[in-house]
């Protein structure tokens, strides 16, 4: 199997060389990295420079800086022509900070071709720099019908997908705006995209990665179970952040549908929102525990903010 790692970069001189070397390092694939680098502003280009002499890694400078990781992974993937990215039978995507464990990319392609997918993703194994806890992140719950409405798969750097995938993802990257989307979420976007157009994904209940939390890491420290990140997460929900996806994902959903129907009940009052949470439930969140926090803080006052 011939594989393209997409890596999206941005000060990380700390932890960027362990987890490129983990990724050359996969066993049973043929791996090439194009590495992304978003104007860092520490030593993350000097730091592979150690890498300028291997065929396998390629890293571009962006011109100006991208603002998100998920606007440079769709950045990324927009600038790749279709004839490189069918030159490899799957696509990955990246974080700079993880380690992969060896078998992570021939465990996801055997994955996607054995079920027929188009996108693979999977559990995570959380590691707490600091205090060198380790624990699962469960991703991998059954798939319910319209929970693609309101969260993604996983974390995007889990994702493996197929060439045809990627330059059809492509195409509708092109056509979206967003780099102004608000709180846009590339993994939440994938999982979408791959739902929404009747595409297998597969959800592996094993994980093959250390998702390295530390201090710099904003979108990790989301996952703690700690005070501090249901905080954090409520801050972003009073924001208004479902209601900021919703109006992006909208545009993707034929009108007249079901879940056009859903997320315009959803977002126009307290009372037809209350109606969606009791008339579709658990069909709208793989896990019942992670949709009974969402039909609470649905129902929070004071949370809207268009």
């Amino acid at each position: 199997m011939k594989i393209l790692v997409i890596l999206a970069a941005y000060n990380g001189e700390n932890f960027i060389k362990e987890q490129v070397n983990s990724i050359l390092e996969q066993a049973g694939v043929l791996v090439n990295i194009k590495i992304f680098e978003d104007v860092s502003k520490d030593n993350t280009l000097q730091a592979l420079d150690d890498y300028r002499d291997d065929s396998r890694v390629e890293v571009f400078k962006n011109v100006a800086a991208s603002g998100s990781a998920a606007n440079n992974f769709f950045n990324a993937i927009k600038s790749i022509s279709d004839d490189t990215i069918n030159s490899y039978e799957f696509i990955a995507f990246s974080d700079q900070d993880d380690i992969w464990l060896p078998e992570k990319l021939k465990v996801a392609s055997s994955m996607l071709v054995k079920e027929q997918s188009s996108l693979y993703c999977s559990n995570l194994i959380l590691w707490d720099e600091k205090s060198n806890h380790k624990s699962i992140i469960h991703k991998s719950y059954p798939q319910k019908k319209y929970d693609f409405l309101f969260e993604g798969g996983s974390a995007g750097c889990t994702y493996v997908f197929t060439n045809d995938f990627c330059i059809r993802l492509k195409r509708v990257v092109e056509k979206t705006n967003y780099m102004q989307w608000k709180f846009f979420s590339h993994d939440w976007f994938v999982y979408f995209y791959a739902r929404i157009s009747k595409d297998k994904v597969s959800i592996d209940s094993n994980a093959y990665m250390l998702y390295r939390i530390h201090s710099d890491n904003v979108h990790g420290q989301l996952n703690k179970n700690s005070l501090h990140a249901l905080s954090e997460r409520l801050k972003l929900i009073k924001q208004g952040w479902y209601f900021k996806q919703i109006k992006g994902f909208s545009t993707f959903v034929e009108s007249q549908s079901i879940e056009s129907k859903i997320y315009e009940l959803y977002s126009k009052n307290y009372f037809s929102r209350l109606y969606i949470l009791l008339r579709y439930n658990f069909e709208l969140m793989r896990s019942s525990k992670k949709f009974i926090m969402f039909f609470m803080i649905s129902l929070l006052p004071l949370r809207i903010k268009k």
